[in-house]
């Protein structure tokens, strides 16, 4: 059973390094590239249960972004985090709405109807500062590998 565990932990982690090198090597301004890999943060934290990639198709006719960093960006959400990104949303969720029902692993699905509001508005700040915080990364880290490339004198000789 723990080898079962441990490829399922190699596995999300392979993944994860396989989103991070696509968003790493994608083309485009740096801008649309982490405007991609920020709104996939955004769908991937906000409890949309496998449809960011489809929402991110939707919002990819409005705004223009990077379809690979967004889908790649939606990777934020898998089965190791997703437990602790529910927990949080309702956490900060129940800073603006009081409720006296407590969030449980077991039975959250029961009781989605009372704590659906909380959930919500939680995981829309959660989702928003996520976000931002990936943008802002993902912008840096693409224009530092671009200046770094352009500044490389071996590269320039090729």
């Amino acid at each position: 059973m723990k080898s079962v565990k441990r490829n399922l932990v190699i596995n999300i982690f392979r993944k994860a390094k396989i989103s991070f090198m696509k968003i790493y090597y994608a083309r485009g301004s740096a801008h649309e590239i982490a405007l991609g890999a920020a709104i996939g943060a955004f769908w991937g934290v906000f409890p949309t249960f496998g449809l960011s990639t489809i929402l991110s198709l939707l919002l990819y006719k409005i705004f223009r972004f990077n379809i690979v960093a967004a889908i790649s960006g939606a990777f934020i959400s898998n089965p190791l985090t997703s437990p602790f990104l529910l927990m949080l949303s309702y956490k900060v969720g129940s800073y603006f709405i009081k409720t006296d029902i407590q969030f449980d692993y077991d039975n959250w699905y029961k009781n989605l109807p009372q704590m659906g509001y909380v959930l919500i508005i939680g995981s829309t700040i959660v989702s928003s500062v996520m976000g931002l915080f990936v943008y802002y990364i993902t912008k840096y880290t693409v224009e530092r590998r671009r200046n770094l490339k352009a500044n490389n004198p071996i590269q320039k000789t090729k």
